[in-house]
């Protein structure tokens, strides 16, 4: 993908783009944007309507007020979804115009951005890569995997003074790691033989050969406990696939870390490549790929909450719109239960997270139908049976209740969360009968092994000042 200037793009093309400087003499951003955006998306090297197209999203984002981009941040969620379901299926072209559509409503989305960037370089448009990255790091300064990916596309483009750039702000950034000095220095390289002896490879490593570079090979198993454990496996990880290593083990374990970072637009685009290239739905990533979702909605659920205690005013929008975060992430969750235990419908602990699901949202009948399944299932059959009891309590059946409560508790050995938990719902139901000997015999085991579990104290107190 070449660059192009106003005198050779089409004719209908240019004509949008003078329409949209016309309308940017009117001070009409919105539609100004709406025609760049359309030039953008129809030539994409276009490069005056790109850059008006940038000057315009940028205005319009950071003028915008805090309510007023909570908003956007929003409406740019199905433009941002529907490129990466492009980009999965190799449709790069499409997947460009899609994140072009999310920026045009939030030139600040790191998802949109990454994803442009990605789909840029694909169809071998550096230019376009390096832009999108560039906006993200002022957007996202002190973002790692940012910097490092823009370094990286200056690398691709053969420049390596602004490559050097780069490095040199994340070792800033990570004082100390010796991998961000060593791609300093391996940046330094290729700054010092710019305009020589590069253009004769495609590969910098080939130049680099006899650098030296900093081994990470004794940490590949290295069992990652921390904010920069996880970073710097993400790095060793990238630099493996980027050298050739492109292997589903190491797309897994990428994913699973930038899960762990809460880069879940990332994560959930390596699972679904992963899928696409096991060719079937596996459910255990199938369920990542969940949690990578509903990590993304309790994000933009946590951010409403803080903006709520910073607004008191705006505290009827806040709560509705928390109120249908909540309701579409356990919708989300629910169908995704739902469509495992469809293609898996003999796996009992597939119907265990739907009993779950069920339970959680209140659906007390379906619940106690998948829970009556899952009891099968050797290793969820005492936490069935005290779901079970929940279910049948729940529905007044107090007298099934106590069976189930009593049957879990019989095969419970040690005196765990687990078995507390079992007794204490076998002494609240003891209680709700009426049956306060009973119910005090249940909290009395519990209090015995744990006197600040739950409102025991209260309760053995209480029996005793009668």
């Amino acid at each position: 993908m070449e660059q192009k200037h106003l005198n050779n793009v089409p004719s209908s093309v240019r004509s949008n783009y003078m329409a949209g400087m016309a309308a940017l003499e009117k001070n009409n951003l919105d539609y100004a944007i709406l025609l760049f955006k359309g030039c953008v998306q129809k030539e994409p090297g276009f490069m005056e309507a790109r850059a008006q197209l940038r000057k315009m999203e940028k205005q319009v984002t950071d003028s915008a007020s805090f309510f007023k981009k909570m908003m956007n941040k929003l409406k740019s969620s199905p433009p941002v979804a529907a490129a990466t379901a492009l980009m999965a299926a190799g449709k790069h072209i499409e997947a460009m115009r899609k994140a072009e559509d999310a920026l045009a409503i939030d030139l600040s989305s790191l998802q949109a951005l990454q994803l442009l960037a990605q789909a840029a370089e694909q169809l071998g448009a550096n230019f376009i890569s390096v832009e999108a990255l560039e906006i993200a790091r002022n957007y996202n300064p002190k973002n790692i995997s940012v910097l490092d990916k823009l370094a990286c596309a200056y690398i691709s483009g053969k420049n390596g003074s602004q490559a050097l750039r780069i490095r040199q702000e994340i070792a800033a950034l990570l004082p100390g790691k010796l991998e961000a000095q060593q791609k300093v220095r391996e940046a330094a390289a290729l700054a010092s033989i710019e305009g020589g002896g590069w253009e004769g490879t495609d590969d910098y490593r080939d130049i680099l050969k006899n650098q030296g570079e900093a081994e990470h090979i004794e940490q590949v198993d290295r069992i990652t406990r921390s904010v920069d454990d996880v970073a710097e496996r993400i790095a060793y990880i990238e630099k493996e696939i980027k050298g050739g290593k492109v292997t589903l083990d190491n797309n897994r374990k990428l994913a699973d870390l930038y899960q762990k970072a809460e880069e879940y637009d990332k994560s959930i685009e390596l699972y679904n490549k992963v899928i696409k290239e096991m060719g079937a739905l596996d459910p255990l990533i199938d369920k990542a790929i969940e949690k990578s979702n509903i990590g993304k909605f309790d994000i933009t659920i946590k951010q409403w909450q803080e903006y709520l205690e910073a607004n008191p005013d705006q505290k009827e929008e806040s709560e509705r719109n928390i109120a249908e975060l909540e309701k579409q992430k356990y919708e989300h969750r629910l169908s995704r239960a739902l469509e495992r235990v469809n293609t898996y419908s003999n796996d009992l602990q597939l119907r265990y997270n739907l009993a779950c699901a069920y339970w959680d949202g209140g659906d007390v009948d379906n619940a106690l139908q998948q829970f009556q399944l899952s009891q099968k299932n050797p290793q969820r059959r005492i936490s069935s049976f005290v779901y079970l009891g929940q279910c049948f309590s729940a529905k007044g059946q107090y007298d099934m209740a106590i069976e189930q409560f009593t049957k879990a508790i019989g095969e419970m050995v040690m005196m765990d969360n687990q078995k507390m938990e079992a007794l204490y719902h076998l002494g609240s139901t003891y209680d709700l009968l009426g049956k306060k000997a009973e119910a005090l015999e249940c909290f009395k085991s519990i209090y015995q092994a744990n006197v600040k579990y739950r409102d025991v104290a209260e309760r053995i107190n209480k029996s005793y000042t009668k």
